[in-house]
């Protein structure tokens, strides 16, 4: 993403009176599997700072981290945890598959072409084609997986 879209989604989180920081409600199924603190890696500063105030409050840890994923790799090391919440980059994906720990967890939630019957974005290039990421994780144990249309 160029700098343009970091100045976006800063203000965005910024101008938003209300944000609904509720997890899907899926999330809920395998919560109690996840660890307690972490790392959050997102290209808006605005909506990290927001993930930080949602996670005291929640009595969670967080150390967060302002990064363009377009243009750079994850960082070094391997995760517990990854999550990819309406953002779809397919050359990454082996790479983020790569990067999580033996036993580890990928939560995704992305839209698929079927979005396009309903609104005008995201783009079809960041959109996924049916089953495409079940096909993706095929490598890992897939212990829920969900595809329609949400809310």
């Amino acid at each position: 993403m160029a700098e343009s879209d970091r100045i976006k989604w800063n203000q965005q989180y910024v101008q938003a009176s209300e944000i609904n920081l509720a997890p899907p409600k899926w999330l809920a199924e395998i919560e109690s599997l996840l660890p307690r603190q972490g790392c959050a890696l997102d290209i808006s500063s605005a909506g990290l700072e927001l993930a930080c105030q949602e996670a005291l409050v929640k009595g969670l840890k967080i150390n967060t981290q302002s990064e363009d994923l377009e243009a750079e790799p994850l960082p070094n090391g391997s995760f517990d945890v990854i999550t990819c919440f309406n953002y779809r980059q397919r050359n990454r994906f082996t790479h983020i598959r790569e990067r999580l720990k033996v036993g580890g967890y990928l939560l995704a939630e992305v839209a698929t072409v079927a979005n396009l019957e309903r609104h005008a974005h995201p783009s079809l290039g960041y959109l996924a084609e049916p089953d495409e990421l079940l096909r993706d994780c095929g490598p890992l144990e897939i212990i829920y997986y969900q595809e329609g249309l949400v809310g």
